[in-house]
């Protein structure tokens, strides 16, 4: 597999689709966070399995790829085992925040669901 990083040129109407999905990335990340910190003990499969509770109850989130939200789940927990490394390691650390739009500015779209066209 292929990995390649470019740079993207959208128009309006791409641009107003990928911030659409990107605010929707945030708020599942957002919501994912609220849920670990309700937690006694931190169960990834448990917070995981709110994404398809969001799909149900609120259906912007079924217009964002299913992927895509699943890494944001991915994501949270990277950050969460980053600061478990760093605390190992005796840095005094802090505890993650909910992000906001302006520091929430990367998605991952993997495996399919969006093509590229060369013009």
């Amino acid at each position: 597999m292929i990995t390649t990083k470019c740079r993207l040129y959208p128009n309006k109407q791409q641009t107003e689709k990928l911030d659409f999905a990107l605010d929707i990335c945030r708020q599942a990340y957002n919501i994912m966070l609220g849920e670990l910190k309700d937690q006694a003990v931190i169960d990834r499969n448990m917070i995981q399995a709110i994404l398809p509770d969001l799909k149900i109850c609120e259906s912007r989130f079924r217009e964002v790829y299913s992927k895509t939200l699943q890494y944001e789940c991915y994501k949270l927990f990277s950050n969460l085992s980053a600061l478990s490394a760093l605390k190992k390691q005796g840095r005094k650390v802090g505890q993650l925040k909910f992000q906001g739009k302006k520091f929430f500015t990367t998605m991952t779209y993997n495996q399919s669901g969006f093509e590229l066209e060369h013009t």
